[in-house]
């Protein structure tokens, strides 16, 4: 269920402000000769590398302690804005909070981030892990609806985590409800015990 996406396209009609580059650059819709099929295939790739040069600015340059990313996130307990949640948890959890205040955040309640890059907030996807496979809404808020920037390489609709060190090989566990590091590959769930295991056991 909960899939997640590495950078794919976003659907256009989540970019309202990012150029249409193909029609920008005379890409005909009609049907080409030979000549003209060169011609257009070079331009739609000049379209395609400038939209990817648009998503892919700030990579790895921004974030927080825990997370290379190019959003924030409105905690929706206290309404306030962090990095990401754990940077929440430490900071409403410390010794120098009083104690009746203490708290962390539901992670699966999060229904805005801010862009880093313009400052856009806007809402991150808010439908559950079964509508997610029943309306193949895959990349529905990855990318800044204002600038365009993909605000993490790795996007779980579920957990609404985003990050752009996809070295770590995470996945989201259908079984455990939250996202894992290490490549679904090498674990599986096993839903007797209820804990994730190394396929190599």
């Amino acid at each position: 269920m909960g899939d997640v996406v590495f950078e794919a396209s976003p659907p256009q009609s989540q970019q309202p402000n990012l150029p249409n580059l193909k029609m920008e650059l005379g890409i005909p819709s009609h049907p080409l000769n030979n000549e003209e099929s060169r011609s257009s295939m070079l331009k739609e790739e000049a379209a395609d590398n400038a939209e990817n040069e648009i998503r892919d600015r700030g990579l790895m340059e921004h974030g927080c302690p825990h997370y290379r990313r190019r959003c924030r996130i409105r905690a929706p307990c206290c309404n306030e804005i962090f990095g990401c949640r754990h940077c929440h948890n430490e900071a409403k959890n410390s010794i120098n909070i009083d104690q009746k205040l203490r708290h962390d955040i539901p992670r699966h309640q999060v229904k805005q981030v801010v862009c880093i890059l313009c400052g856009t907030e806007q809402e991150v996807s808010t439908i559950s892990e079964e509508e997610v496979w029943l309306t193949n809404m895959h990349n529905v808020h990855q990318f800044c609806v204002s600038c365009g920037v993909c605000m993490g390489k790795y996007f779980c609709e579920v957990c609404k985590l985003f990050d752009d060190d996809t070295s770590k090989k995470q996945y989201h566990c259908d079984g455990c409800g939250i996202c894992r590091i290490g490549g679904r590959e090498n674990f599986f769930h096993c839903y007797k015990c209820d804990v994730k295991l190394n396929v190599t056991i």
